[in-house]
């Protein structure tokens, strides 16, 4: 009699994996945009600039992507694309955009002042669609860029629910590590990470659908040089985001793509924390560097 091996779930795999076992890939948190909000609540805390209002402001968005989330059931979409999510170059906008966006205006009415929503609130639907479309691209014009950070927040909360229901093995590896393996946005910057089977691990992070993804430290995610990396950060900062920021610069292409390192900020957020070291930007900008890696909440260039 032939014996059959049953096929084993993915909680079996799971318990079966090496000790050491690094996960390539990290579906986004259950309360990402909850503990985004309280992070950006902390930074507005300790910003004595005017720009604190601005993460204050953001923290109120990120309390709306969480409640929108949490609220309704999320169909995974059919393949439209040869990754495992939609992929997020403009030629598809989800059919649960303009049902989202109109929730989220309606939440936020009650957390910031109205004329901030009157622009957005006379978009008519086919507007929305068309904008949506260019933010994805990255193609904004002058006109509507200040409309970017709230199109991008609605898009992000639909691209997260689906990476949330993603599986470990779900995403197979890939050489390249820049852009996200998912829905193929660049990252917005990497944590080097804490916990006891992930320390010292560098992941990228997805600003659209907050996967994470494995990549080695010391190799540049533009071109993959080896020998010219290295770490700028602000000299004898202080307790603070500036403590665990870095910019990883790489002297052959001349760019650079934000770090952020949790042992120094065990709570840093890479969209949040990136906001708030703006100066490792100046800094790095100064001698010469490139930044890959848009922050959608980011206005200015």
């Amino acid at each position: 009699m032939t014996s059959i091996t049953p096929i084993k779930t993915p909680e079996q795999i799971k318990k079966d994996k090496m000790f050491f076992h690094t996960p390539f890939f990290i579906a986004p948190s259950k309360s990402v945009f909850a503990d985004r909000a309280i992070r950006f609540e902390e930074l507005a805390r300790d910003d004595a600039s005017e720009w604190s209002a601005y993460l204050q402001l953001l923290s109120h968005v990120c309390e709306v992507q969480q409640a929108i989330l949490d609220s309704q059931d999320w169909d995974f979409p059919a393949e439209t694309s040869n990754l495992i999510l939609p992929e997020a170059n403009g030629e598809f906008v989800p059919q649960e955009f303009q049902e989202c966006f109109a929730k989220f205006l309606d939440q936020l009415e009650q957390k910031v002042p109205n004329t901030v929503l009157a622009p957005l609130r006379a978009l008519k639907p086919e507007q929305t669609q068309t904008l949506a479309q260019a933010c994805l691209k990255g193609e904004l014009n002058e006109q509507d860029k200040s409309l970017g950070p709230w199109l991008h927040a609605v898009l992000q909360i639909i691209w997260t629910a689906w990476a949330q229901e993603l599986h470990e093995d779900d995403v197979p590896m890939v050489e390249q590590r820049s852009h996200c393996p998912c829905c193929g946005t660049q990252a917005v910057a990497s944590m080097v990470l804490i916990s006891s089977d992930l320390a010292n691990l560098r992941y990228m992070h997805c600003p659209l659908c907050n996967s994470r993804w494995n990549a080695l430290r010391a190799k540049c995610t533009f071109c993959g040089e080896q020998s010219s990396m290295a770490l700028q950060g602000v000299d004898d900062a202080p307790a603070g985001v500036l403590k665990g920021a870095r910019a990883e610069t790489c002297d052959e292409c001349r760019s650079y793509r934000k770090l952020f390192l949790l042992q120094h900020q065990q709570y840093a957020d890479p969209l949040a924390d990136d906001l708030a070291s703006l100066a490792v930007d100046i800094l790095t900008g100064e001698e010469g560097y490139q930044r890959g890696g848009a922050n959608p909440f980011l206005l200015t260039d």
